[in-house]
């Protein structure tokens, strides 16, 4: 009968805090473990099925290891131009991280509060939240009462990552997107990993920030609707028309595995990120376009898809990722 359970550590070389969830499963092949960091932005950084780590956890560096894993980006995927965006006559401003522009939110690289693992039979859980209120550093950059809790559900093959928003302001409308910037490794040759994204549309860019015209797969770099080799693929794109029914597949041809990233509706954007000379790739599920505030300050709703709570108001969503057999 399947099994689960936790355990704290010490990672030995960044000296992290680790939660490890586990399952077992009826066979070696389908034992999972789970591993995450709340104190660096309740990072997912490695997610081992039998024996193989689906998630590029750390990069090694010259001033050390960069944490990669599972970023959680809220509440600005991606990018934001210029460091900036107004909603409502209220100016925001970031510091700037990435040339003149901010990228991946406020949330990734700071402490999470994590409650007890629940354990039941084949399947365990653990939620971790982050509040955005008065004496924090990140409220000050966004200064809207809200929290965001993600819930960790593992089962053998499969986690699935739960997020509740809730707009915790007495006055203020709550503007936000929500994605996951997972690193997936190359497992075997470049040429045997092939990637499925279904999508409707590519969002043409300005160096790397969306435009706000949607336009069909045929103009845009690549259609991936279909399975499609990674090694020409030199991507940092993002797709729009994202659909639950549609899931994004990762085909790993040399050990006979599969990835499929399952998200719900709220998930509508997808960005595709293959850079040529590393040893990983992402497909990152995003509630939004990037740049979703200043898109939608344009009057392009539709392709930001930027998600506002009324105070008092919350939505939950979800992505899954879960290995099986090609």
């Amino acid at each position: 009968m399947p099994q689960a359970a936790f355990c704290v550590s010490q990672h030995p070389d960044t000296h992290w805090t680790l939660y490890h969830l586990s399952a077992t499963g009826e066979t070696p092949d389908e034992r999972t473990i789970a591993s995450f960091v709340p104190e660096t932005g309740c990072n997912l950084m490695s997610f081992k099925v039998g024996t193989v780590d689906y998630l590029y956890g750390l990069e090694g560096g010259e001033i050390g290891p960069r944490l990669l894993g599972t970023p959680i980006l809220y509440p600005t995927p991606n990018r934001v131009r210029n460091a900036e965006f107004t909603f409502e006559g209220r100016i925001f401003r970031f510091q700037p991280n990435n040339g003149p522009h901010f990228i991946h939110g406020l949330v990734r690289d700071v402490p999470w509060q994590v409650d007890e693992p629940k354990v039941s039979e084949g399947s365990i859980s653990v939620s971790a939240r982050i509040t955005f209120e008065p004496g924090r550093a990140w409220y000050d950059r966004f200064p809207i009462r809200n929290s965001l809790e993600l819930t960790f559900l593992l089962r053998p093959r499969a986690i699935r990552l739960v997020f509740v928003v809730r707009n915790e302001d007495l006055e203020s409308r709550l503007p936000f997107g929500l994605a996951i910037h997972p690193y997936f490794p190359i497992i075997g040759p470049r040429e045997s990993v092939r990637i499925q994204v279904p999508a409707q549309k590519w969002m043409e860019a300005d160096h790397l920030i969306p435009t706000g015209r949607l336009l069909d797969l045929a103009k845009g770099p690549v259609d991936l609707t279909h399975p499609t080799c990674l090694q020409t693929l030199d991507l940092d794109d993002v797709f729009w028309g994202a659909e639950p029914e549609h899931p994004q597949v990762i085909y790993y041809d040399q050990i006979g595995k599969k990835v499929t990233l399952r998200a719900s509706a709220f998930f509508t954007h997808c960005v595709v990120y293959t850079p040529q000379g590393r040893p990983y790739f992402c497909i990152e599920n995003q509630s939004c376009s990037t740049d979703a505030h200043n898109l939608y300050a344009r009057g392009l709703q539709e392709a930001a898809h930027l998600a506002i709570l009324e105070p008092g108001q919350s939505l939950e969503a979800s992505v899954e990722i879960e290995v099986s057999e090609q």
